[in-house]
C-alpha cells in the first residue's frame, strides 16, 4: 500500500503481478470499496492483461502479488478519462 501511494504522490509508474500476471500501470487512486474491500485503479500501459488488452483497470488489492516501483518512468498528469469521483473506491487513500 505505501508503495502505490507514493507512486501516486510522484505520479510514477508501478509493475506489479496481478492475478499471476505481469503488468505495467500509470496509478490513479487506491482506497476502498463499501464492501471493504482495497483497490487500485489505475491504466495499464504494459505487460500482460488476461483480456488481452491495455487501457483502465481495477486491481484488487489482495489479489496483488508484487508490487515495485519502475525506475525512472513517471507519468506527467491524470489521464484525461480519469473520474476522481470513483464508482467503486468510496474511501480514498491516495489519488492524483
Amino acid at each position: 500500500m505505501k508503495i502505490i501511494k507514493y507512486a501516486i504522490k510522484n505520479k510514477q509508474m508501478l509493475v506489479l503481478v496481478y492475478k499471476g500476471l505481469p503488468r505495467i500501470i500509470e496509478p490513479h487512486i487506491v482506497g476502498s470499496a463499501t464492501n471493504g474491500n482495497e483497490y487500485v485503479r489505475g491504466f495499464q500501459t504494459g505487460g500482460t492483461s488476461s483480456t488481452n488488452d491495455y487501457g483502465w483497470k481495477i486491481m484488487n488489492l489482495k489479489q496483488i502479488q508484487l508490487v515495485s516501483l519502475l525506475p525512472n518512468q513517471f507519468f506527467s498528469k491524470a489521464r484525461s478519462e480519469f473520474i476522481k469521483n470513483d464508482s467503486v473506491i468510496k474511501n480514498v487513500y491516495a489519488t492524483l
